[in-house]
């Protein structure tokens, strides 16, 4: 396989995050497309998959439609998940804005939940 080929393959090959919220909820994102412009997040507790949505650069943003329980945790319906698609000036981003709710209160939780470059090769 040649050199030129690999790198390509490389540049549009999946990428995956993960980032924790608890010790058993993680929102797992898999980015793709080309020129990585495509999102997909998940709500994982434990191994099982809550929800999932995908966001693309014609729809950068998905709002969970229902209340999510996972463990002693519950987030809240109509969190949202925005996507900045990467470009030569900036990487590309998943940000969560999200309400998260315990047994004793209610917290926003926004973060930065995943970040990458254009491409590998750059």
């Amino acid at each position: 396989m040649s050199d030129t080929l690999t790198a390509e393959l490389m540049t549009s090959a999946p990428l995956k995050f993960s980032y924790s919220i608890t010790p058993e909820v993680s929102i797992d994102t898999t980015v793709s497309g080309d020129s990585r412009q495509n999102a997909t997040v998940s709500i994982i507790y434990g191994s099982m998959t809550l929800w999932s949505g995908t966001m693309t650069q014609f729809a950068p943003e998905i709002t969970t439609p229902f209340e999510i329980k996972a463990g002693s945790i519950t987030i809240e319906e109509g969190g949202t998940f925005t996507l900045t698609i990467p470009t030569s000036m900036q990487n590309g981003a998943v940000a969560a804005n999200l309400k998260i709710k315990t047994a004793t209160s209610t917290v926003p939780f926004n973060a930065l939940v995943a970040s990458w470059p254009l491409s590998s090769a750059n």
